[in-house]
């Protein structure tokens, strides 16, 4: 069996790889790459691995291929080569990559339309009392406003 041939059966494991982890500037190809290389190397320093079971040569591939793109993560995030990152790099091209945290835009944009109008409803008290609930201040009567709000915002669990 050639290398490409066995790299087929073992390019999932490095395609959850990408999935979970992100490397700067890094495309599909770069990722399918790394792999062969890494499956390369696992291969031709342990041949043993490709007379016995199957499971046991993906075990090893797994660990391998991701301790290695661990360490790329970590070369990255040094502190010594921060310079060899771009300064910017466009939120559209990765968003598939990050997670979804918190509120959709339009759920985020109607959150703040209601916060907005109960808050114009209400007197300066209660509006000063609501901006230091925003802000994460504690003080007295603050379980009861967020028991009153909670029930504004209900449509939100």
């Amino acid at each position: 069996m050639n290398l490409k041939e066995l790299y087929e059966e073992t390019k999932g494991i490095v395609h959850k790889c990408r999935k979970d982890y992100h490397l700067h500037l890094w495309e599909k190809e770069d990722w399918d790459q790394e792999g062969m290389l890494c499956l390369y190397e696992l291969v031709s320093r342990n041949p043993e691995l490709l007379e016995g079971e199957r499971h046991q040569l993906y075990v090893c591939f797994k660990t391998k291929f991701r301790n290695r793109i661990l360490d790329y993560i970590r070369k990255q995030e040094s502190h010594k080569r921060r310079f060899d990152k771009e300064p910017y790099e466009e939120v559209s091209e990765i968003s598939h990559r990050l997670g979804e945290k918190g509120l959709r835009l339009d759920d985020y944009y109607l959150f703040h339309e209601l916060l907005k109008n109960y808050k114009s409803k209400q007197s300066m008290e209660k509006q000063e009392l609501i901006d230091r609930l925003m802000g994460g201040e504690v003080f007295r009567g603050r379980k009861a406003l967020l028991r009153e709000l909670s029930l504004i915002f209900s449509e939100f669990r």
